[in-house]
């Protein structure tokens, strides 16, 4: 069956509206339809004004209920929510009565800094400056699964996007960060959007994927689309990737509940095609 669960309307910071999302996915044999729009709260309480604000939720949860009920694609809800330290008490209360069917966690920022916008932060830094962002970055990821408000962390190893990479001296902050995703029993993307970009790779990378598995943590496929035509972008590469790295299955998500199904049946509807 395929299912699409990881993408971005008009709503945040996609290109295109749910409509034409929909419609490229019923074209697609998409047969589960995910939407997750971006929700940043940022520390001090202000909001991203790119992304979905919280007086606009209760439209956006109208909207994509108005598609299920055409019953043609089954249509699943979620958020992409920023986290950012000690985040918890900041964004619970905004979505612990929202009816999701998933919560992606992510991290974009260190030290209140996007790490993913554009190359000069990277650029800029020497070394040793890049491994502490990444020491950082891994050390939100922790906090993150520590909360227990996600049930799918998002592009792992994001920092890559630009080519920037960290020594082994990170290595035990991973460690650390994925043991928390093991303990607090969250899901991992494996995020085709990666594949093109400058680090022309999968998020996160294979060798992370394989210490996922090492921890016996489940993994989802997500293409991280911002146009329609990207709902299933680099899906073939995602799922040989998956498999190099020793998984059999994927997970799929319902009222933030969630099964599982064969790699194989991944890009197959139930047509067969």
């Amino acid at each position: 069956m395929i299912a699409s669960f990881h993408n971005h309307s008009t709503w945040s910071d996609g290109q295109a509206p749910f409509g034409e999302i929909y419609a490229h996915a019923k074209k697609t044999g998409v047969e589960i339809l995910g939407l997750s729009d971006h929700f940043c709260i940022y520390p001090d309480g202000t909001f991203d004004e790119r992304m979905l604000r919280p007086e606009e939720v209760g439209d956006y949860l109208d909207e994509l209920a108005s598609f299920r009920e055409r019953g043609e694609i089954e249509i699943r809800t979620g958020l992409e929510i920023d986290w950012f330290a000690d985040h918890r008490s900041v964004i619970l209360p905004h979505i612990e009565q929202l009816p999701l069917d998933y919560r992606i966690g992510s991290v974009h920022h260190v030290d209140l800094a996007p790490i993913d916008l554009d190359t000069s932060y990277w650029s800029s830094k020497s070394e040793a400056e890049r491994d502490q962002v990444y020491l950082k970055y891994w050390h939100l990821i922790r906090e993150m699964a520590e909360s227990n408000l996600f049930d799918i962390a998002a592009h792992l190893d994001l920092p890559k996007k630009f080519g920037f990479y960290p020594t082994a001296a990170v290595n035990p902050a991973i460690d650390a960060a994925l043991d928390a995703i093991a303990e607090h029993h969250l899901v991992v993307e494996c995020n085709t959007a990666g594949y093109g970009k400058v680090c022309a790779d999968s998020y996160p990378s294979l060798e992370i994927l394989k210490k996922c598995r090492q921890r016996d943590i489940p993994v989802t496929l997500s293409s991280d689309g911002h146009i329609p035509g990207h709902i299933l972008y680099g899906f073939e590469k995602g799922l040989t990737r998956l498999q190099e790295a020793g998984f059999a299955t994927v997970a799929r998500f319902r009222e933030r509940e969630r099964w599982f199904e064969p790699l194989s049946d991944a890009l197959k509807t139930r047509a067969g095609a």
